[in-house]
């Protein structure tokens, strides 16, 4: 049976016993795998295993959950299937800070890679844990018996196959780029990864202006800005835009270069008051110009390089930005990518004298050892002792960090492989093209972001990664790709251990035979970026068959910081594996991210983070559920609030479950037959009246909106739309309507009452199932506990019900309208109640409705209903207000409210009836209160109820109702007291009209 009070808690640990003895996802899959409509295509976006699960993780896995019970009770089979992402660099600096190493080569060093491998695969399997409990408490029907997992060698022998697509095509190649380098952890990443969600942070940084001398002049220097002075160590040239004006500034007795538009806003920064402009050029008549560069005594590389012919000169470029600093950039090839490109057209060498930790090498002479940004100070000082320091400041400005080390990136031309998505952009962009993206914003994000069509570098120089599959001959340098675990078994010049895997240092350890020249092959040691590998899953985590039958996918939801991760990897390689312009999804529902209840980002660092388990071992799944969906928008950044979370959607479900424990106590007491007392059943015996049919009316109305939002991804209103249905159609209009007839226990109205019942049953059974992909655990329990046991022929689980549609034949439009008009007229009512103090309990004798004849007919065909909700014992309709009523208005005998070309005139005057009437109303409603608290259920009948401490006039106003009173507090009888002492009882205190008034229940 159902408890008195809506206990989520108790109920949830219920359910999930059921679920779980039952097999009840087990078999869900099963059934539909055999019974379907159709297949919906899904594959798990799946969480990185290198920490514990927080509300942001669980707001997009309740999404998931929701469209996949939706989508499942639509009759469609969805392989939803979990997936674990357990590689790539997230997991390997956790591990790193598990075993207290600080970088990489003293992992190499001190741990190795055969353990760090071991340690990787400890640490995945301890988050999983911590995964699945969440996924167990927050309910999510995820088939966790498929899961794929990322590091296996048969997933990484399909991720294969996608490079091997590449390769065939000449998509994956070698190349020597500038990439963003990250010094933690001493790696490159993707131009993709530059930009996640929150990678660019306010920075302080030196603000250095500089001057570099013009060859073989006397006095001409070009003025120079930059915020990082340590790419002057790897200076190669200056650039200036050709189309520009450029002014030589007089300063004292030198004349500085400087695009001329800038001179007075550097000058006025650099707080120089005389100075004046000698002459002006072009830009492109600067190009050519040496300069000398002030640093060749200290690194003797740049002497070298200042000997080539193009070295150290000016060159002409359009990205030159004339509209800040002084329009003349210098440009380090080895630190920019426009800067390497610039010098890759020209034929100029480029200079990247770093190690894997950033700090110089050998060849940047005096600075060799120091770490980049260190290098900073000593560059400053080095221009200072040369007279070449124009002013140094610092300047705080947004800068890319690291998304997982958070230290701040430098750009560093490097050697490493790229997938040349940039060659087949056309064709990625019109695939994106094709996507549902449900909201504009997100959409536009993610196609400005695709149309860049940058190169993927997919290496990077870690260990715990799927491996790059291409062995590099010794000897003829020739390359060779192998495609699969038994091909490089049978190329191997030595059979591998049997402890072999597809990854470092196994693999590694694997020599082939050059077939060119016969020379030893050896793998790059490069593994692949950890993005390319979840983005494999499509083809990875399927079979053939499969992966033909459910991909494209249709649909899938993930945070929004992912346009620049897995949806993007995914969009890449599958229109790499396919040659087409097609996405490997239908549909991407891209959801804002969650942050705490005062809009900060959750951080360990605050503190602010809640996670999953602990937060639902004392709240409720199903409130959070709800919450997560209803509180806004999926694509909007979400602020949650704990106390938020514990009141309107506690409410909400509370208001659904004491409805239909409303319903089973009373349709029990009738003994209701579901099987026997349909609503063709009701229908057929002229039992349904105009609230009845309302109600199945705006429920149709309620199941198509629902539906329609929820195929538009718009839970929040979706969610409103039933919101609205159970709190105020129901409990809040109807309730009241039918309440009164189900008072009584005459035989004569028996059938009356057992059509209600077939009237809720419709509605709060179909309510409980448009519930259930929110709300799981609370729709399973009321289904078991009242539908099953009611009628026992109903599926096993709320899950195997079908998805209910609107019928055209209970939708009456006009009937509606009837309605609304009668509710207006009803809110009126209470408007005017409230101006004259009348309480709603009280009634009242009579309503005048002054509106048009077409409205008053409407108000008479509902009269009675309209009575009843207003609590007024008759009403007149006319179209305009008597003389006579005019002046008893103005007298205050009538009080008015009016809106929408309505006017209510209720008759303040309460005879004593009428206030005899009212007195027993406020006494019967805290009866009923009393009945609650001490646990009885609406159909028990009470032996007696005691009254005390009503003065005599009360005592006499209320006599002539007990009749009534005993059958509205269904008890046998009603006993009236001087004082409580008149009869042995508990007797409970409550407030009535300023007074007080003692009752007992026996």
């Amino acid at each position: 049976m159902l408890s008195m009070d809506y206990r989520p808690l108790e109920i949830e640990r219920e359910i999930r016993e059921f679920w779980e003895k039952n097999r009840i996802q087990e078999r869900l899959m099963e059934h539909r795998q055999k019974n379907h409509v159709g297949v919906a295509g899904w594959v798990e976006g799946p969480p990185t295993l290198n920490g514990i699960p927080h509300v942001g993780h669980a707001r997009g896995r309740v999404m998931k959950d929701l469209w996949f019970r939706w989508k499942t009770m639509k009759g469609f089979f969805v392989p939803f299937w979990a997936g674990w992402d357990c590689q790539g660099l997230p997991v390997e600096l956790e591990v790193e800070k598990l075993l207290g190493v600080k970088n990489k080569r003293e992992l190499l060093e001190r741990v190795g890679e055969e353990r760090f491998i071991e340690e990787c695969k400890k640490t995945i399997m301890r988050y999983h844990e911590e995964w699945v409990e969440a996924d167990r408490k927050l309910g999510i029907f995820i088939d966790q018996n498929k899961a794929y997992w990322t590091y296996t060698d048969e997933y990484i022998e399909r991720e294969w196959q996608y490079l091997k697509r590449a390769w065939e095509q000449g998509l994956l190649e070698e190349g020597y780029y500038v990439v963003a380098y990250c010094p933690g952890c001493q790696t490159s990443l993707s131009s993709a990864e530059v930009g996640y969600e929150g990678s660019y942070v306010e920075v302080e940084d030196p603000s250095l202006y500089f001057k570099f001398k013009v060859a073989d002049s006397q006095d001409e220097y070009f003025l120079v800005w930059t915020t990082m002075p340590f790419t002057i160590v790897t200076d190669l040239m200056l650039a200036v835009h050709p189309e520009a004006e450029y002014a030589k500034v007089k300063v004292g007795k030198e004349k500085w270069i400087i695009v001329k538009n800038r001179v007075e806003p550097v000058m006025q920064e650099l707080g120089i008051e005389k100075y004046e402009v000698a002459e002006t050029v072009l830009g492109k008549s600067l190009e050519g110009l040496k300069y000398d560069y002030p640093l060749k005594d200290l690194i003797p590389k740049q002497a070298e390089l200042d000997k080539h012919p193009l070295v150290h000169r000016v060159v002409c470029e359009d990205f030159v930005d004339i509209n800040t600093a002084t329009g003349v950039v210098h440009l380090s090839p080895g630190n920019g990518e426009e800067d390497f490109f610039a010098a890759q057209k020209r034929g100029v060498p480029v200079f990247a004298p770093f190690d894997d930790e950033v700090k110089f090498t050998s060849n940047a002479g005096a600075f060799g050892g120091v770490f980049a940004r260190d290098a900073d100070a000593m560059v400053v000082e080095e221009l200072r002792k040369r007279g070449l320091l124009v002013k140094v400041a610092t300047i705080r400005h947004e800068y890319p960090t690291c998304w997982r080390s958070h230290h701040k990136l430098v750009w560093l031309a490097r050697r490493e492989y790229f997938l040349r998505t940039d060659r087949i952009n056309d064709k990625v962009v019109a695939a994106a093209e094709k996507v549902e993206y449900f909201f504009e914003a997100p959409k536009n994000r993610f196609l400005s972001f695709l149309k860049e069509g940058k190169p993927w570098c997919i290496s990077r120089e870690r260990v715990w990664g799927a491996p790059l599959p291409i062995w590099v001959c010794e000897k003829c340098r020739v390359k060779t790709f192998i495609a699969s675990k038994k091909e490089l078994f049978e190329k191997a010049l030595e059979k591998p251990p049997p402890n072999f895997e597809l990854h470092k240092p196994w693999i590694d350890q694997v020599k082939i035979k050059c077939e060119k020249c016969g020379g030893t092959m050896h793998r790059e040691p490069f593994v692949l970026d950890t993005w390319h590998n979840s983005g494999a899953a499509p083809y990875a985590r399927f079979t053939d068959e499969e992966f033909a039958k459910y991909v494209p996918v249709d649909f899938l939801t993930e945070g929004i910081d992912q346009t620049r991760g897995w949806a993007n990897s995914l969009l890449l390689e599958h229109v790499i594996l396919t040659g087409r312009a097609e996405a490997p999804y239908k549909a991407f529902l891209f959801q804002g991210l969650t942050q705490d209840a005062k809009g900060r980002k959750m951080s360990k660092s605050l503190g602010n983070i809640i996670e999953v388990n602990k937060l639902l071992e004392k709240a409720s799944a199903d409130v959070c559920r709800f919450y997560l969906l209803r509180k806004c928008s999926p694509i909007e950044f979400m602020n949650f609030d704990l106390n938020e979370m514990n009141r309107r959607p506690y409410q909400v479900l509370a208001t659904l479950y004491h409805l239909n424990r409303f319903f089973i106590q009373n349709a029990e007491y009738d003994n209701f037959n579901p099987q026997k007392h349909t609503l063709e059943w009701a229908k057929n015996n002229n039992l349904l009246k105009k609230p009845d049919l309302w109600l199945l009316s705006k429920l149709q109305k309620a199941i198509g909106d629902y539906t329609a939002m929820l195929e538009k991804c718009e839970f929040n209103t979706a969610l409103a739309v039933l919101e609205e249905f159970v709190v105020e159609t129901i409990s809040r209009l109807y309730v009241p309507m039918i309440r009164k007839e189900l008072w009584t226990d005459d035989p004569a109205t028996l059938n009356r009452r057992l059509a209600i019942y077939a009237t809720l049953w419709h509605a709060l059974k179909t309510a409980v199932l448009m519930f259930n992909p929110a709300t799981p655990f609370l729709c399973e329990a009321l289904y078991q506990k009242i539908y099953k046991r009611l009628d026992p022929t109903l599926p096993e689980s709320v899950n195997f019900e079908k998805w209910p549609e609107p019928d055209g034949k209970l939708r009456n439009k006009a009937l509606e309208e009837e309605f609304e008009t009668m509710l207006e007229c009803v809110s009126l009512v209470y408007s005017a109640r409230q101006s004259a103090k009348l309480k709603r309990r009280w009634p009242l004798q009579k309503m005048l409705v002054v509106a048009s004849a077409e409205i008053c007919k409407t108000l008479q065909s509902v009269e009675e209903v309209l009575l009843e909700l207003a609590n007024v014992k008759e009403a007149e309709y006319m179209q305009e207000l008597p003389e006579t009523l005019k002046a008893e208005t103005d007298a205050g005998r009538w009080v008015e409210a009016s809106e929408k070309g309505i006017k209510v005139y209720l008759d303040t005057h309460r005879d004593e009836a009428l206030l005899g009437e009212g007195l027993m109303r406020d006494i019967a409603r805290r009866v009923q209160s009393l009945r609650k608290e001490l646990g009885y259920i609406p159909t028990d009948i009470l032996n007696s109820v005691h009254i005390a401490g009503l003065d005599e006039e009360s005592t006499r106003l209320l006599k002539p109702y007990l009749d009534e009173m005993i059958e509205l507090v269904r008890a046998k009888k009603v006993y009236l007291h001087k004082s409580q002492g008149e009869a042995e009882a508990e007797w409970h205190e409550y407030p009535l009209d300023e007074k007080k008034v003692y009752i007992a229940i026996l």
